[in-house]
């Protein structure tokens, strides 16, 4: 084995640079990804009182706001979306319409609404991370001319203030 040769790591430098990014395309979408989720929260929320209240005396799964909850996050994931559907019971035509109006709103808002709008914000901040990233930085007329000053403080071409004496405090006024 030959042990002349370092190690190579490059791999490791990738992935630090990914992980990098994304911390940073997390840290500037969480501002706005807190205040959407609050926003969905609340809409949220009203789907479930609206079913617990509604469909609760109909429906098994809507009897109490714990189950109602769990039944709506199911139907966001796309689990048991058939058995919700067909345990309906149809005692009442105007429940069922209620009920199936009820289910096909709340899935159409929440799978093609808001997931998409919460990835929008997430990928939106990418976006922008990436475009600063790729951009030239802009420097200002006054750090230009500091950049082309090739004197040191002490070449003499400096004043300090007249009649005082450099320390700590040099650049305060009294």
């Amino acid at each position: 084995m030959n042990t002349d040769r370092p190690v190579e790591l490059s791999w490791v430098h990738v992935e630090l640079e990914v992980a990098m990014i994304l911390i940073v395309t997390l840290r500037a979408a969480f501002p706005n990804v807190i205040r959407f989720c609050c926003c969905v929260a609340a809409i949220y929320m009203g789907y479930c009182f609206c079913g617990w209240v509604v469909l609760g005396p109909y429906h098994a799964k809507f009897r109490s706001l714990s189950m109602v909850s769990q039944c709506l996050f199911s139907l966001i994931n796309g689990d048991d979306m058939f058995v919700t559907f067909a345990a309906m019971e149809q005692s009442s035509p105007l429940v069922w319409i209620f009920s199936q109006v009820y289910l096909y709103t709340f899935i159409s808002l929440f799978i093609y609404m808001v997931l998409s709008l919460f990835i929008a914000l997430i990928t939106g901040a990418y976006d922008t991370i990436m475009a600063q990233t790729k951009e030239q930085v802009r420097v200002s007329a006054l750090h230009q001319f500091i950049s082309e000053c090739n004197d040191t403080p002490s070449s003499g071409k400096f004043r300090g203030p007249e009649g005082s004496s450099c320390s700590f405090l040099c650049c305060c006024e009294w």
